[in-house]
């Protein structure tokens, strides 16, 4: 329910805070006092569109905030998950939106930014909002499948949940079909392209690795002169000494020979006797190294045009397929499999269209199970509904549930007409729509072509009280809904809501006593001067206040002891109703 409400700036609201009980809330005061602006204010918490006019004059913006304790959070947990936002350990959801005279939105949900959409989106799940002016989720036909299945329960609820897994299951086989005909269309001049590239890559014979070494081989090639020269020099100074006489090695031979003599006189002689040893055997080494070096080089000018060959192929086939050999041979085995599904593409093809003919078969037998069983919750539906409409005073009134499906004939003997797959949603492979004539002699028409404001009211409250066990969306406000009724319908039209009020909040403006009586808490709204600025309060009123206000809903301004006594007596009936109906 939305448990506190707060309104700063708005229109003619300087501060205001509500705070609203679960069950019935009433809100009256005389006409131009802002029992309205309160509704506009909850619509802009909603999401609705802003109109820049309702910042209060003087003030750069405006803002509301509501406080909403959801019993039932699984509609909106999912959704406030999906945009990463926090739900609160106690179920309890804040939403603010903060409006700017630059036109700008600030829209937060539970302290975290969110754009308008997702405001409104979370929005239509927590309050539905019925009055002339207003957007109503029952005038909306797209709503009215949904409506329909709910009313139908269970059973619908499993006929739909087989619907849309088999047609899931069926829009995945057409893809795979589309893209095979399409392939196969295609498939003779993909195939010589991929055989072509294919064998391009193949004849190449590419090893992972392969350019580096060649490009490293090529270093030494191209730098042979340098690298021999200093081989062969380092060779003599280390090892033959032929152009310098005695070669390091001989001389680090003698030195060890030296030291190995005088080892024996001090610890320290004999340690590096001991690493001049280590030397030795080190350098030998090295030279062993340079001399396998010097004479397994073999010098081919040949060699090297067969690696820049090479080279300038593996750099050629880089810039078709790939920037590593890495990547060619990866897409090579791409480009096979591609060929391969080209040449079985037929066959596969058809595999598929006799997959997609079985789960089509599916789909139409429990889509038109699904039409039977919705043909049958309609009927009752509008039985039911007429049966409120009349106790609403709407007697002469006729209701239709229009369910539009592709047979010719009736859904129960008639025959499916051959498009029938342009008709398959998730949803089936029905159309739902609410058709209504309140009037005797007109036709029925959609909800949203009824004009009269009181007709409106009444319908939805119809609707509300038949779907109030299916109706997930568990705050209702009624603005004006006493518009062209009064006497008995009043009374039925109090007892409705206050019966609705046991499975929703309901926020209600009224001008009838009759309802004003039925509420748990009442509200009056009033206009005065402060500071010289006509400012809208709300004030809660007790049983002394309630018995007054009351009696100038039914005698107007002036209040004898009689209208009163006949307040209190309104106010003792509707107490008696209350205690009867709970």
């Amino acid at each position: 329910m939305l448990s506190h409400l707060s309104i700063k700036n708005v229109a003619l609201i300087d501060s205001l805070v509500i705070e609203f009980c679960e069950g019935f809330n009433v809100l009256t005061g005389e006409t131009g006092a802002g029992k309205s602006i309160i509704v506009d204010a909850i619509g802009l918490l909603l999401g609705e569109r802003a109109d820049r006019e309702l910042i209060q004059t003087g003030k750069d913006h405006a803002q509301v905030e509501g406080l909403f304790c959801l019993k039932y959070p699984e509609k909106v947990a999912p959704i406030l998950e999906q945009y990463g936002i926090p739900m609160e350990d106690d179920g309890t959801l804040v939403l603010m939106r903060q409006l700017s005279r630059s036109g700008r939105n600030v829209c937060r949900i539970n302290g975290q930014m969110v754009t308008l959409s997702i405001l409104k989106e979370i929005g239509q799940y927590l309050v539905d909002i019925h009055g002339q002016h207003q957007h109503q989720s029952l005038l909306n036909p797209d709503y009215h499948i949904e409506i329909l299945d709910r009313l139908g329960g269970d059973a619908i609820a499993a006929l739909k949940h087989q619907v849309g897994n088999l047609y899931s299951q069926w829009k995945a086989v057409e893809r795979q079909m589309e893209d095979l005909v399409k392939l196969e269309r295609d498939g003779e001049r993909m195939k010589d392209l991929l055989s072509y590239q294919i064998n391009e890559i193949g004849a190449a014979n590419l090893k992972v690795g392969e350019d580096v070494e060649l490009l490293n081989e090529r270093s030494l090639l191209q730098n042979a002169e340098k690298i021999m020269s200093v081989v062969h020099e380092a060779y003599d100074v280390l090892y033959s000494g032929r152009t310098t006489g005695a070669s390091v090695f001989d001389q680090l031979a003698g030195i060890r020979d030296r030291f190995a003599e005088i080892a024996q006189f001090n610890d320290a002689f004999a340690r590096i006797a001991q690493d001049i040893e280590d030397m030795y055997y080190q350098l030998e080494d090295i030279i062993d190294r340079i001399r396998n070096y010097r004479n397994g080089f073999d010098y081919d000018p040949g060699r090297l045009d067969e690696i820049e060959s090479r080279l300038a192929l593996i750099h050629s086939l880089k810039r078709k397929y790939g920037s590593t050999i890495e990547e060619i041979l990866a897409l090579k085995e791409k480009l096979e499999q591609q060929l391969l599904t080209i040449e079985s593409s037929q066959e596969k093809l058809e595999q598929l269209r006799l997959q997609e003919h079985k789960i089509y078969s599916n789909l139409v037998e429990v889509c038109a199970e699904l039409s039977r069983k919705r043909g049958e919750v309609a009927k009752a539906f509008e039985g039911q509904l007429v049966s409120q409409l009349k106790e609403l005073g709407m007697e002469k009134t006729r209701f239709k549930v229009d369910i539009s499906s592709p047979y010719i004939g009736n859904a129960d003997e008639g025959r499916l007409k051959a498009s029938v797959s342009n008709h398959i949603t998730s949803q089936g492979f029905d159309s739902v729509e609410f058709l209504i004539s309140p009037n005797p002699g007109e036709p029925l028409k959609p909800l949203a072509k009824i004009i009269s404001g009181g007709e409106m009211s009444r319908v939805m409250l119809a609707f509300k009280t038949v779907l109030a066990e299916k109706d997930d969306i568990p705050t209702l406000i009624f603005d004006e809904i006493d518009t062209g009724i009064s006497g008995r319908i009043a009374s039925v039209v109090a007892e409705k809501i206050n019966q609705l009020s046991r499975s929703h909040q309901i926020i209600c403006i009224t001008h009838l006593p009759q309802i004003a009586v039925m509420a748990d808490k009442h509200y009056r709204i009033e206009k005065g001067i402060y500071h010289g600025r006509t400012v809208t309060q709300v004030h809660l009123l007790d049983d002394q206040e309630r018995q007054m206000e009351i009696a100038k809903l039914i005698g107007g301004a002036e209040v004898s002891h009689i209208g009163l006594k006949h307040a209190q007596e309104l106010i003792d009936a509707a107490r008696k109703v209350k205690q009867a109906i709970n």
